[in-house]
């Protein structure tokens, strides 16, 4: 419950912000509002970051701490210094344009893209910071400790994602519904263009299972504890066919509604292909500081161009259809 309502603030205040952001294309006062809570909030971080990492590099220096553990010790101190610093950096643009200042190039100004720019710079720190955790507590049952993920578990993590989204492109600030998933990218698909997402995901399906051999060959150790935490997580072994189909589609559409509408349908077009697939990279926690997030990588790189060549509804039934048939594909083969 607390970590469901953490989630609700915090969507809520992300929420706010991208909305804020939106209105600041109009409004010179709340350009100047969402500037200065953005810097405020930089410089805050920073200071935490300076704080705690002081506070985290004297215990990593005691015997106390493992040396193993010192580097995800400091790297975090570190991590929340470089966020604030960055921060900083990026509300230089947008303050020199509120102050009057001729800018050569006005795209970083820009609100929503500014915006966009400070949380991918705050996001890709935190995602950093867990991967390194990652390696140092990959105790499967101290992760995940709810085990299978339930219908709640999907709500809380993608709804937020789909809210940013809409919020991010302005739904009731800028756009009305129809406009809001034409910006999106939401739209019709031919059944030719059905065709090409059926081969994106027999294409995708091959190359997974290369990364997973490469995975397996290279990184043995957490090969096992990624298998071991994406079974407690996705295997519906023990269901009865009819749970295993729906379980199977929960998954599926759930994760590739929420993940396609914010990351293709709102960040790509503001961020380019590349740096969205970083960061989409980065947010799948659950395979560590993998050779499967090369994968990941890729498998974005391809769902961006189903978005930017035909559009997201392209990139979601092939999001939806790959994670689908892999839950099945597991239920009926086994893991």
């Amino acid at each position: 419950m607390a970590v469901t309502i953490l989630t609700l603030i915090a969507t809520l205040f992300v929420g706010g912000l991208a909305l804020l952001a939106q209105w600041a294309r109009e409004s010179r006062g709340a350009e100047i509002t969402l500037l200065t809570g953005l810097l405020a909030l930089s410089l805050l971080i920073g200071g935490l970051g300076v704080i705690t990492g002081l506070g985290l590099v004297l215990t990593a220096a005691g015997d106390a701490v493992p040396a193993q553990d010192r580097l995800a010790f400091i790297a975090a101190g570190v991590a929340a210094i470089l966020v604030g610093i960055a921060g900083v950096a990026l509300c230089v643009p947008p303050l020199r344009r509120v102050l009057g200042y001729r800018l050569k190039n006005v795209f970083w100004a820009d609100p929503p893209v500014f915006f966009a720019l400070w949380l991918l710079v705050v996001m890709l720190a935190n995602n950093a910071v867990s991967f390194l955790i990652f390696t140092q507590e990959p105790d499967v049952s101290l992760l995940f400790p709810s085990g299978r993920i339930s219908p709640a578990a999907v709500l809380t993590s993608q709804l937020p994602f789909v809210v940013v989204a809409l919020a991010g492109v302005g739904l009731g600030v800028r756009r009305g519904l129809r406009e809001t998933l034409s910006r999106l990218g939401y739209g019709p698909i031919s059944p030719k263009q059905i065709g090409v997402v059926a081969l994106f995901i027999a294409g995708a399906f091959g190359l997974s299972v290369a990364a997973d051999a490469l995975f397996a060959a290279t990184q043995p150790d957490l090969y096992r504890t990624v298998g071991e935490l994406s079974d407690s997580l996705f295997n519906p072994q023990g269901l009865g066919p009819v749970a295993a189909v729906a379980f199977a589609f929960m998954i599926g559409v759930g994760a590739a509604l929420g993940e396609e509408t914010l990351f293709r349908g709102a960040v790509q077009p503001m961020l380019g292909i590349p740096l969205t697939s970083i960061l989409f990279a980065s947010m799948h926690i659950q395979y560590g500081p993998s050779a499967l997030l090369a994968y990941i990588f890729v498998l974005s790189i391809g769902l961006g161009l189903l978005r930017r060549h035909i559009n997201t509804t392209a990139s979601f039934i092939a999001h939806a259809g790959f994670n689908t048939l892999g839950v099945l594909l597991s239920y009926i083969f086994g893991s």
